[in-house]
């Protein structure tokens, strides 16, 4: 292998590894909010937000960069999942919009256990989806070389 392309890999591995990083510390932002809050503080969720969102979605397109520039394209295996995948996962990004329709635009009152209950369960469980659809893929090349 050449420097070049030796060189080109460490590049990617790094990148992915700061994209895994950055989304792990963009879902763990929270942690210091809901601390926080269960000692009673009132404290406002915008800090906590940017920082959930700036490391998911930073993270999210650092990897996806990193897969592109490998050369690391998705096969058609699992494609009707990895679908129904992304589609949780926007269903579970979209729940939020009824929520800051009603608290921001009409003024209400409303308790957000709800909309953080389907914002979980759309994303983990689209998450979940997409990451069966690779431990399938993984254990079949493990099954093929034996």
């Amino acid at each position: 292998m050449s420097s070049l392309s030796t060189k080109f890999l460490e590049v990617r591995l790094n990148q992915r590894a700061w994209g895994k990083t950055l989304v792990w510390l963009g879902v763990f932002a929270w942690l210091p909010f809901f601390y926080l809050v269960s000692l009673g503080r009132e404290v406002s969720i915008f800090p906590f937000l940017a920082v959930h969102l700036s490391g998911v979605l930073g993270g999210s397109w650092l990897l996806s960069d990193a897969n592109k520039k490998a050369g690391i394209v998705r096969s058609k295996h699992g494609g009707k999942r990895r679908l129904v995948g992304r589609i949780m996962i926007y269903l579970g990004v979209l729940a939020w919009v009824p929520y800051l329709y009603l608290t921001r635009s009409l003024g209400q009152d409303v308790e957000i256990r709800p909309f953080l209950i389907a914002h979980l369960t759309g994303v983990l469980g689209g998450a979940a989806v997409r990451a069966s659809i690779e431990l399938e893929r993984v254990f079949k090349k493990g099954d093929a070389s034996q």
